[in-house]
């Protein structure tokens, strides 16, 4: 028999793997949500957000809450596909919970599709294209696909080590630019800012751009829904002879905050 733990900690670890590898908050609280189907898991509480992940659940009478830290996110979207299908398949019966943890630590495994080499490539050619869009001329590409080629050469290496991603947009950015200040001073270019702009635009987290995007207007929608049920429960609430206890005074509304870390509830003074 399971652990009334173990359903959510599985369901927890899925949503992080979707996270952590560059996935999108709504994937990640999908794949929680076939993890517990799977376990014929109902009535879990799951807010999924970039820096953490939240459960919270009833067992034997108890309120019980789970919390989780996203940490650095990565962008392999390769294992974000694999906990995304594996999730459903579970959900579906077709991967029996026992092997969770294995697949799991397969999924965490998964290399990636594409080798340093091409990333370095295609972070030399993207350079190189974008100079010719705010107007830079031959020598503002050659200066850009350089300095780009160096910076993501490095920036790979760096990942390789697993140095912190501040340090490692710092460090590798700072190589780019001082190639193409470089360049720029032995007079390969006259263009300065479609050469310095092309140099790091490698560097720019294009997908968490977009993931950003994306969950912002889920968050939206959450709102919106939430703004409707709230106006369902006030006209709930007119036409319930609780009304006339707090009119009366024998019945009072007190605001309270939630602690996901500890499960308790604070009231609020009035």
């Amino acid at each position: 028999m399971q652990p009334v733990t173990k359903p959510v900690e599985m369901g927890l670890e899925a949503a992080l793997l979707v996270i952590r590898n560059g996935g999108f908050t709504a994937a990640a609280e999908r794949s929680l949500t076939n993890i517990l189907k799977g376990y014929s898991t109902e009535r879990v509480s799951v807010i999924c957000r970039l820096d953490f992940i939240a459960a919270t659940r009833t067992a034997g009478g108890r309120w019980l809450t789970f919390l989780r830290p996203v940490g650095p996110i990565a962008i392999k979207l390769a294992r974000v596909s694999a906990v995304t299908m594996l999730a459903e398949r579970v959900a579906k019966g077709e991967v029996a919970v026992d092997d969770l943890e294995s697949e799991f630590e397969r999924i965490r495994q998964l290399p990636s599709p594409y080798n340093r080499w091409v990333l370095i490539v295609a972070a030399a050619f993207t350079a190189a294209c974008f100079s010719k869009i705010p107007g830079g001329d031959l020598g503002s590409l050659v200066i850009s696909l350089v300095a780009a080629a160096s910076g993501q050469f490095l920036r790979s290496l760096l990942q390789a080590r697993k140095v912190a991603l501040a340090r490692v947009m710092l460090i590798c950015g700072a190589l780019s630019v001082l190639i193409a200040s470089v360049g720029l001073s032995l007079g390969f270019s006259q263009v300065v800012p479609a050469t310095l702009i092309a140099s790091v635009i490698y560097m720019v987290p294009g997908l968490p751009l977009i993931k950003e995007f994306v969950d912002a207007g889920e968050a939206l929608a959450r709102l919106l829904k939430g703004n409707e049920r709230f106006v369902a429960g006030m006209q709930q609430l007119q036409d319930s002879p609780e009304l006339e206890k707090i009119a009366g005074g024998h019945l009072r509304i007190v605001g309270g905050v939630y602690e996901l870390e500890t499960g308790k509830v604070r009231l609020l003074k009035s």
